[in-house]
């Protein structure tokens, strides 16, 4: 890349769209590198302060992202004609237009998503993820083999055989030549090392394996007795879940077992109350269908959750006048958030033990986690192990670092 190309002025047609061509690879380095930086749940756990600045770099670095192609669009019929005899080079034209176009609309969507049901993010996010995983390893592909240094390794001077017999391969007439040959083993390398991460990517939308049914003990936590799931977490009425979580968090994952254990309510209440595993795993569940979302797009629909609703154990406790808040807990040690009174006492606010009739896994938050099905997932504690009722508000953890506190989700 020529750097002072960027700044040169009175540049004829074809160096300014060279200069396009590399503002718009600068600005795609760095979304690339800001969003799979976004994507890693270590950065979340390591530097999870930093996270939402990244986020709104990406954000605005997108917006910067559009004024090449919109500076592009009058000078393409241009380009197109200039490119009417090299099939190769408009190939490669439409396939960066279209994995722009649909980074530009998506990255839009997702950027205004409080704005539109969940279900047209999660479709945004999907297209949004796809081109990324897409473009990447394509825009590396194409940084190798259009560089100095890979033209020269490619280049080797041949001398002309006349071709009055049959041609035949051999050393001095490869069935390759060295540039196809080159150009091949780069993509196959690029392609390599992208495949376990796409894989991982890709592996929810993929049918599952249902061979097997059985509950197993989940991570790291070990608990005795396991609950008994009721009849209702399973299909008809349960069962139904669409979709995969992902895991993140911003600390190390608690293991939790029948020794540190505990769950509590207090605070401003009539009545403290404190359980181990063994008393907490026979108190009385419902079961409800609800579907959950995450700030970042993706949602899981119709998720069976069992557990005790908040409601219930709040007028339990006996919640006094003076409350005006409810704070929850989680056994890292750090993450904490808040519902107001009214907000807490919502009918499916649930305090969840199972998820489709198993134990919820270490890393998605068990074995207790609330469930705040009608806002996004940050308000849904992992870990829970203790409900306080306060007087004044608390700003919980990521309110702190920049998210909003309306996480109410746009119904349809």
């Amino acid at each position: 890349m020529n750097i002072k190309l960027l700044f040169q002025q009175n540049m004829n047609f074809g160096k300014k769209l060279i200069r396009l061509h590399h503002v718009n690879a600068l600005l795609f380095l760095v979304l690339s590198v800001t969003g799979f930086v976004l994507f890693s749940s270590s950065f979340r756990s390591t530097l999870p302060t930093f996270r939402v600045w990244i986020k709104d770099s990406h954000i605005w670095i997108g917006f910067l992202f559009c004024l090449p192609l919109l500076f592009y669009i009058p000078k393409m019929q241009k380009h197109l004609n200039t490119l009417r005899k090299k099939k190769e080079h408009r190939v490669n034209l439409y396939v960066v237009l279209s994995i722009v176009t649909v980074l530009i609309i998506t990255g839009i969507q997702l950027t205004f998503h409080r704005q539109f049901p969940p279900i047209v993010s999660s479709v945004s996010l999907f297209f949004h993820d796809a081109a990324t995983w897409f473009g990447v390893p394509y825009a590396i592909y194409h940084s190798t083999t259009r560089s100095k240094w890979f033209k020269r390794l490619t280049s080797r001077k041949t001398v002309a055989h006349p071709q009055e017999e049959p041609m035949m391969i051999n050393e001095e007439n490869p069935i390759y030549r060295r540039r196809t040959f080159l150009k091949l083993l780069s993509g196959s390398i690029i392609a390599v090392a992208f495949l376990p991460s796409f894989l991982k990517w890709i592996k929810p939308f993929l049918p599952e394996d249902t061979g097997s049914s059985e509950q197993v003990l989940p991570d790291g936590n070990n608990l005795n007795p396991l609950p008994n799931p009721s009849t209702k977490s399973a299909p008809p009425v349960g069962g139904g879940r669409r979709g995969e979580f992902r895991y993140y968090t911003v600390t190390e994952i608690p293991e939790i077992n029948n020794d540190n254990f505990s769950f509590a309510i207090d605070g401003l209440v009539d009545r403290k109350q404190k359980w181990n595993w063994n008393q907490f795993v026979n108190v009385h569940r419902d079961v409800q269908v609800s579907d959950f979302h995450c700030v970042t797009g993706w949602s899981v629909y119709d998720v069976t959750w069992e557990g005790i609703p908040l409601k219930k154990l709040l007028q339990e406790a006996g919640v006094k006048d003076k409350a005006k808040y409810v704070k929850f807990y989680s056994a890292d040690g750090v993450y904490t958030d808040t519902l107001t009174i009214e907000q807490a006492m919502m009918d499916d606010i649930m305090v969840a033990v199972l998820i489709d009739g198993k134990l919820i896994s270490q890393n998605n938050g068990g074995p207790v986690r609330l469930i705040v099905p009608k806002m996004y997932a940050y308000k849904s504690v992992k870990w829970l192990n203790r409900i306080e009722l306060i007087e004044k508000e608390h700003v919980g953890y990521w309110e702190k670092r920049g998210y909003d506190k309306n996480a109410w989700v746009k119904s349809i």
